[in-house]
């Protein structure tokens, strides 16, 4: 594999980005995304990545091989005061990149992000409860099972599933 680039998602990579959301929409069954997509326009998607930027509690971050997107790192924050410490983390890797290690890589520069920015003291994320590798990547990297969301999600045969609650702290 070559080399693996990791920037902050700027407006101008909103087309490219709403093709790779649909794209592992598609590809995997342990996403809340699925077949139907992302539903946003390219507009949409830039004005949302400017409004990301200008924020201190929020960033997208692109894990790029030659250009293409190997996979994305988000985390959004509410405004309000009382809880805008409180981050919302969503992770995805394209099929084609799985087992290079992009997931440690997006995790630990956004965690980096988190540290010096000092605006986040808590970090959530949700990921089902069979999803064993999201689940060792997540737990390898200070998040704890906070508590299971019973019948949270149907997988691909429409089966009820449980969802994992997972949070890390920052002090």
């Amino acid at each position: 594999m070559t080399e693996i680039i990791v920037r902050e998602a700027e407006p101008k990579d909103a087309q490219n980005l709403i093709n790779f959301l649909n794209q592992v929409g598609k590809e995997s069954h342990f996403l809340t995304l699925d077949e139907v997509g992302i539903l946003m326009t390219a507009t949409q998607m830039s004005e949302y990545l400017a409004q990301i930027a200008e924020k201190d509690n929020n960033a997208y971050l692109l894990a790029l091989v030659n250009d293409e997107i190997a996979g994305v790192i988000s985390l959004t924050a509410d405004f309000h005061e009382r809880i805008r410490h409180i981050g919302d983390l969503f992770i995805a890797v394209s099929q084609n990149f799985q087992g290079y290690g992009i997931g440690h890589i997006l995790m630990a520069d956004m965690l980096e992000f988190i540290q010096e920015i000092g605006v986040i003291k808590r970090l959530e994320l949700q990921v089902q409860k069979r999803n064993e590798r999201a689940i060792h990547l997540y737990q390898k990297n200070g998040f704890e099972i906070e508590s299971i969301r019973k019948f949270g999600a149907r997988d691909e045969l429409g089966n009820l599933i449980d969802i994992l609650e997972m949070v890390r702290f920052f002090d």
